[in-house]
């Protein structure tokens, strides 16, 4: 090992205290392929040991700026930039990338032909929003269990740098798992799209009203924590985040099991649409019930309603979206309520159903039926 290149470098100083500990780790990145340059970036940025973790991504270097790329793939730099923006990468004067984007714009291309611009540039934002919080969350994780202050980030560079590598590993296999279960996904979502949407049909009805457009009947629900607010100040930041990690998992696990999914998360609420009224009525009280055993959350409450909605990148926009959110508000701690549409469509002999005195909501003109639902087996119990 060129010993005298690494103290020229400013890597590494003979005599001091910790020099040892540093030419192992010295050595250890440059059997793996380390390069001069690589190690004295690295250094500068006080992320020596990550280099181990980088080396195992093998990722191309960042050389290219935009203009550059874009004329490599024979494209205009405005549309590239346009197509990078949305991806989640910064397109800034002083932004390099890598030459392997092709398959990117090759990918982008094929869409636009079939779609449009605009539709495919709404769907890359969509890729890139999911590709960054899956990073992050990967990033996260590796610090929350194995970074600074949790007693496991190893007791010297070296093994912080075995660490690194052996988290990258682990994390390298998410692309092709990912892969896998996105196909997966795609096969739920078109199949519950056909049943929702149908294909020949250009509008849908409900409640005898026309809705013109990309629309889809649907149910869906809101669960939210009641006074959350007061609770999370009376708890750690830890044990806030382990039992919000609980709340999430219950939701998430109750629309799987129950063929639905979680649209999205909003704080301390779960957004999630289901393919029918009694599927949204078992998913809100099945999360219901998982807040109320649960030792550190507060009760929940939840809400379900049926109807015409506008669906677009995955989210559900229109009337329906807003009611059901505000009439989450008007269930008691522990139970759920229903729009009447919803009540109309339940089971009979499945949900004990029980309406309840008007609502006036906020941004409505005239109070809303409301009705109380629960299983008549929990009444029992």
């Amino acid at each position: 090992m060129d010993t005298d290149a690494w103290e020229e470098a400013g890597l590494y100083r003979r005599g001091v205290p910790g020099a040892e500990e540093r030419r192992a780790l010295l050595e250890y990145l440059t059997t793996r392929g380390a390069t001069l340059e690589q190690l004295v970036e690295a250094h500068a940025l006080g992320t020596l040991p990550a280099v181990a973790g980088d080396l195992v991504m093998g990722t191309k270097p960042a050389t290219l700026s935009v203009e550059e790329v874009a004329g490599q793939l024979g494209v205009p730099v405005e549309r590239l930039q346009r197509v990078l923006l949305a991806a989640g990468l910064p397109v800034a004067a002083d932004s390099k990338f890598p030459d392997d984007l092709g398959a990117l714009m090759s990918a982008f291309e094929q869409g636009v032909a079939i779609m449009g611009e605009d539709a495919i540039l709404a769907f890359t934002r969509v890729l890139g929003a999911a590709a960054t919080n899956i990073a992050e969350a990967a990033v996260a994780l590796f610090y929350a269990e194995l970074g600074p202050g949790t007693g496991h980030e190893g007791s010297d560079e070296l093994a912080r740098a075995r660490m690194s590598e052996a988290a990258t590993l682990a994390f390298a296999t998410v692309p092709e798992v990912l892969s896998r279960v996105l196909l997966a996904q795609f096969d739920r979502a078109a199949r519950r799209a056909l049943l929702a949407r149908g294909w020949l049909a250009p509008t849908r009805t409900t409640g005898g009203t026309a809705a013109a457009g990309p629309t889809e009947v649907v149910a869906l629900g809101f669960v939210d924590l009641v006074g959350s607010t007061p609770w999370a100040e009376g708890l750690s930041l830890r044990d806030h985040s382990l039992a919000m990690s609980r709340f999430e998992s219950a939701a998430w696990s109750s629309a799987v099991l129950a063929g639905g999914r979680v649209v999205k998360m909003i704080g301390d609420e779960v957004f999630f649409a289901a393919p029918s009224v009694d599927a949204a009525c078992r998913i809100g009280t099945e999360v219901c019930r998982a807040a109320a055993v649960d030792q550190l959350l507060p009760p929940a409450r939840g809400a379900v309603g049926f109807g015409v909605v506008t669906p677009r990148e995955g989210d559900y926009f229109g009337p329906l979206v807003n009611l059901v959110s505000r009439l989450v508000k008007a269930a008691a701690p522990g139970t759920l309520v229903v729009t009447e549409e919803a009540a109309a469509v339940l089971p009979a002999g499945r949900w004990a159903v029980h309406e309840l005195d008007p609502q006036t909501l906020r941004g409505l003109e005239h109070p809303v039926r409301v009705f109380a639902v629960s299983s008549p087996r929990a009444q029992q119990m």
